[in-house]
């Protein structure tokens, strides 16, 4: 055998000992912790990493969001900081509207949108998306428009209101004014990020009010919408009487079985007690004009089905009487016609100075001091007010009328003597408003019908250059779209399935 063969058979019938294995488990623990250490270091390296993009997509999320399309509108690119801006805006206004209601519909407004139902379809996010995106294609489509006609607006002023008075909320809120923009318009919502949006929805509503001004009714297209619509306006003065018939109460009843059965009264029975009701009717038919309850002012719609058309009936004169029977209600109505008329109450053009400052009996010492005029409230106004409703018309509120006001300031615009150029200052709920009356507006039912009148041709305007403006969610974020694209498919399927000839059910 060479010697190494030798060697190798040698070391192969080597005898292990204890300590040579002891050795060998020190290397194997020594081998294994030095792979555990690097598994461990590049472990660290990778968590280092996941936190270092972590804290670099912040900024990068920010970015997406202010420069990255979240969808299109009419050809307009819409940020997420946009969307979330109308978003915000939409979901606010309609909660703070309807919060009465919608708390009786099971609505939390402290809850998450997403997971409440507005329908079997729709959650109250979905719902409040399409809201947002309805005012964003209609500004959009407003804005165009007012490009294309060389309009012009300097939304300065209003815009310097309203951020003010997010300082000022923001402040009562104990809440930096950044944290109180994301709190309020979304989480990537700056100050410098949101001006343009605020500002491009003043100008579309500046041109809003500039097209709705060039469409008002005329004083002839009002008269004749009255001409053939009088029974909406027109009051009517009457006298009632009502005399309801005495109807035998159900009778509980238990029979030898020991059944318990209610009775109702008999038809005879019902019949009896008309009767009787009738006797009293005509009785009280005799002395209406000294004893019957008045009814003054009352418009159609205000006054029941049961017999508003006998009052306005184009034949009634002053005086006519009757008995209307109430089957249904078994009860009888006794009526007199007094008169019917235009009412020609008045509205009241008024300019208001609103603060939080509590300070509205030193403007009106300052509107003093400046001589007392107009156009020393209006200077007064752009100094002061916090109401950017009314910013853009220096406070004035036109054609107001005594139901759309607040009972304390409808009683001191419309008080008795009333005359151009009184002021006041009141305080509503922690906000002082300084009043400076102008004079009495058109009519109340001019106002009404020149507001309804407007109301159908501004839709009809909107409807128009809405038409081609068009949203496009080429990522399916909005389900809104998806509902609708549903719905429209499931309704020209329908409308599109042929007839079923000869099936079953039909008869030959």
């Amino acid at each position: 055998m060479s010697e190494k063969g030798k060697s190798q058979n040698e070391a192969s019938q080597k005898i292990v000992t204890r300590y040579d294995r002891k050795v060998q488990r020190r290397k194997e623990e020594e081998l294994k912790a030095k792979k555990r250490k690097q598994i461990s270091r590049v472990v660290g390296i990778v968590i280092l990493a996941a936190i270092v993009i972590g804290l670099a997509s912040i900024p990068v999320r920010n970015y997406a969001a202010s420069h990255s399309t979240y969808i299109t509108v009419g050809g307009h690119d819409i940020t997420k900081v946009e969307f979330d801006y109308y978003y915000n805006l939409a979901s606010s206004d309609y909660i703070n509207t309807y919060g009465t209601y919608l708390a009786y519909m099971g609505f939390n407004a402290s809850g998450d949108y997403a997971s409440q139902a507005y329908s079997d379809t729709m959650s109250w996010k979905d719902y409040f998306e399409q809201l947002a995106v309805d005012t964003i294609r209609q500004n959009k489509a407003l804005v165009d428009a007012a490009h294309a006609a060389g309009f012009t607006y300097d939304t300065s002023q209003e815009y310097a209101a309203f951020a003010e008075s997010a300082k000022t909320a923001a402040a009562a809120a104990g809440e930096s004014l950044n944290r109180y923009y994301k709190l309020t318009f979304g989480r990537y919502s700056t100050v410098s990020g949101l001006k343009p949006y605020v500002e491009e929805g003043y100008l579309a509503s500046a041109y809003y009010k500039h097209v709705a001004e060039e469409k008002a009714a005329s004083a002839d297209e009002i008269q004749a919408y009255y001409d053939e619509n009088k029974e909406s306006y027109d009051s009517v003065d009457y006298k009632l009487t009502e005399i309801s018939a005495e109807i035998p109460e159900a009778q509980t009843v238990t029979d030898e079985n020991g059944n318990v059965n209610t009775v109702e009264p008999t038809e005879e029975e019902i019949q009896a007690a008309m009767d009787a009701a009738k006797e009293e009717a005509d009785a009280a038919l005799l002395v209406i004009a000294e004893e019957g309850t008045e009814h003054n002012g009352m418009l159609r719609a205000n006054i029941s089905s049961k017999y508003r058309d006998w009052l306005f009936d184009e034949a009634r004169k002053e005086g006519d009487t009757t008995i209307i029977e109430d089957a249904d209600g078994h009860k009888y109505y006794v009526l007199q016609f007094v008169k019917r008329y235009l009412e020609d109450t008045a509205t009241a053009d008024v300019r208001v100075i609103a603060t939080t400052a509590g300070n509205g009996e030193d403007i009106l010492a300052e509107y003093n001091a400046a001589g007392a005029t107009e156009d020393a409230f209006i200077e007064l106004v752009r100094k002061y007010s916090e109401d950017n409703y009314s910013m853009s018309e220096d406070g004035l509120y036109k054609e107001v009328t005594s139901n759309s006001l607040n009972s304390a300031f409808s009683e001191w615009v419309f008080e008795e003597g009333r005359k151009p150029g009184d002021t006041v200052s009141l305080v509503q709920d922690g906000t002082s408003f300084v009043l400076y009356y102008i004079g009495e507006g058109r009519p109340e039912w001019q106002v009404s019908i020149a507001n309804t009148l407007l109301s159908e041709t501004m839709s009809n305007y909107l409807d128009e250059i809405k038409e081609g403006c068009e949203v496009s969610d080429p990522k399916g974020r909005l389900v809104y779209l998806k509902v609708q694209a549903a719905a429209n498919a499931g309704s020209d399927s329908q409308a599109t399935e042929p007839a079923d000839e000869g099936g079953e059910g039909q008869a030959e």
